[in-house]
C-alpha cells in the first residue's frame, strides 16, 4: 500500500514539473523596459531589438526550452537557457511562442503578441511624396533660375537700348558736328593757308570714319538686330552699295536662311567689321570687276567667304595700313578665325569662321 501511495506521488509530481507553465521576468527592447501586462507589445520601428527573459514556474533539472517568432521563422528553437533575443526586426506583426521541452499541449505554450510599427519612409505613401517633393524642388529651381535669367536678359537689353541711344544722339552729333566745322574751316584757310588742307582733310576723314564706326556699334548693340537675318541682310546692303559705286559686279549667296547657329554680339560685331574692311580693301586695291561672297552654315559654324578677280598681292609682303593687322588680331579670338589667300594676278580669297558660342 506504501508503494502504491509513493508512485501516485511521484506520478503527480512529474505530472507538475512536465506541464509546469512559463513566466516572464523581465522584456527590454532596445535596453528599456516594456511592460507586458497585456501580453502585446509594441514597438516603434528605430526601436526594434527585443531581449525577452523567462522561467518556469516550477523548475526542474536539465529542462530545455523552446521558442518560436511566428511570422519570421518555421521551427522551433531549442535552447538550455531561459533568454529569447532578436536583433532588427522588421516592421511587421508576429506572435512568439515558448514552452518547455515536454509541453506538447498548445495550451501550455507562453504566447506575446508583437507589432512593430512601420516607419514613415516605410509605409507606401513614403516615395510618391518624396518623389512629388523632389520634382516640385527642382520645378521651382528651374523657376527661379529661368526667372533670375529673364530679368538679367532685360536688363542687359535695356542698358544695351540706352548705350544705343546716347551714341546715337550724343556721340553721333558730336561727330559730325566736328566734320561740319572742319569743312568750314576748310573753305575759310583754303586760299590764305593751304598748306593745312591736308590736315584738315585727314581731319575730316577720320570723322566721318568715326561715324560710320560709331553706326555700326550701335546697330551691333541694338537688340533688335539680334539675329544673322538681320546682320547678312547688312553686310548684303552694304557690299551692294559700295561696288556697285565702283562697278563691280556682286554675287551675293546666301545659305543660311533661318539657321538656328546662335552667335554672340560680339562675334556678330566681329564679322561685320571683318567683311566691311574685306569690302574696303577690294575696293582700294584688286581692281577687280566681280566679288563673289558665300554665306553657309557648317557644324554649328558660320562660314564667309569673300573672292575677288582681281589683281591679288603678295601675302608675304609688308603693306601700309591696318586691313592685314586687323585681319590678324581679330583671328587671335578663340570663337573667330579668319584665313587669307593671295597671289599676283589670281586674286584674293578671305574665310571668315565664326563658331557657335
Amino acid at each position: 500500500m506504501k508503494s502504491l501511495y509513493l508512485i501516485i506521488i511521484l506520478v503527480i509530481s512529474s505530472s507538475q514539473t512536465v506541464f509546469a507553465k512559463i513566466t516572464i521576468k523581465k522584456i527590454l527592447a532596445d535596453g528599456k523596459p516594456v511592460n507586458d501586462t497585456t501580453k502585446t507589445i509594441h514597438l516603434q520601428a528605430n526601436n526594434n531589438n527585443l531581449y525577452i527573459e523567462f522561467e518556469p514556474e516550477y523548475p526542474t533539472p536539465n529542462i530545455r526550452y523552446l521558442y518560436q517568432l511566428k511570422g519570421l521563422e518555421n521551427t522551433w528553437t531549442e535552447t538550455s537557457y531561459p533568454v529569447v533575443k532578436y536583433m532588427n526586426l522588421s516592421p511587421d506583426d508576429y506572435e512568439l511562442l515558448i514552452k518547455t521541452n515536454a509541453d506538447t499541449l498548445e495550451t501550455n505554450q507562453y504566447k506575446i503578441k508583437i507589432i512593430i510599427t512601420k516607419a514613415f519612409w516605410n509605409k507606401w505613401w513614403f516615395y510618391p511624396i518624396l518623389i512629388f517633393y523632389v520634382l516640385l524642388v527642382i520645378g521651382i529651381g528651374f523657376y527661379l533660375f529661368f526667372l533670375y535669367d529673364f530679368r538679367q536678359k532685360l536688363k542687359v537689353q535695356y542698358i544695351r537700348n540706352r548705350i544705343a541711344s546716347d551714341l546715337h544722339d550724343e556721340v553721333g552729333s558730336n561727330l559730325n558736328s566736328i566734320a561740319i566745322f572742319v569743312e568750314l574751316l576748310r573753305k575759310k584757310v583754303e586760299q590764305q593757308n593751304p598748306e593745312i588742307l591736308p590736315i584738315l582733310e585727314k581731319i575730316t576723314n577720320n570723322s566721318i570714319e568715326s561715324v560710320g564706326l560709331m553706326r555700326d556699334t550701335v546697330w551691333a548693340i541694338n537688340p533688335n538686330n539680334d539675329t544673322l537675318d538681320k546682320l547678312f541682310g547688312r553686310m548684303q546692303n552694304f557690299s551692294t552699295e559700295v561696288l556697285s559705286a565702283k562697278d563691280m559686279a556682286l554675287s551675293f549667296e546666301n545659305q543660311c536662311i533661318n539657321t538656328k547657329t546662335q552667335l554672340s554680339m560680339e562675334q556678330r560685331r566681329n564679322i561685320y567689321l571683318v567683311f566691311k574692311e574685306i569690302i574696303n580693301n577690294i575696293l582700294k586695291h584688286s581692281e577687280a570687276s566681280k566679288v563673289m561672297v558665300n554665306i553657309k552654315n557648317e557644324k554649328n559654324a558660320i562660314i564667309i567667304q569673300v573672292k575677288d578677280n582681281g589683281v591679288g598681292f603678295d601675302t608675304e609682303a609688308v603693306y601700309e595700313g591696318n586691313g592685314l593687322e586687323s585681319f590678324k588680331n581679330r583671328s587671335d579670338s578663340d570663337d573667330l578665325t579668319v584665313w587669307l589667300r593671295s597671289e599676283i594676278g589670281k586674286g584674293t580669297e578671305v574665310v571668315v569662321t565664326a563658331y557657335e558660342i
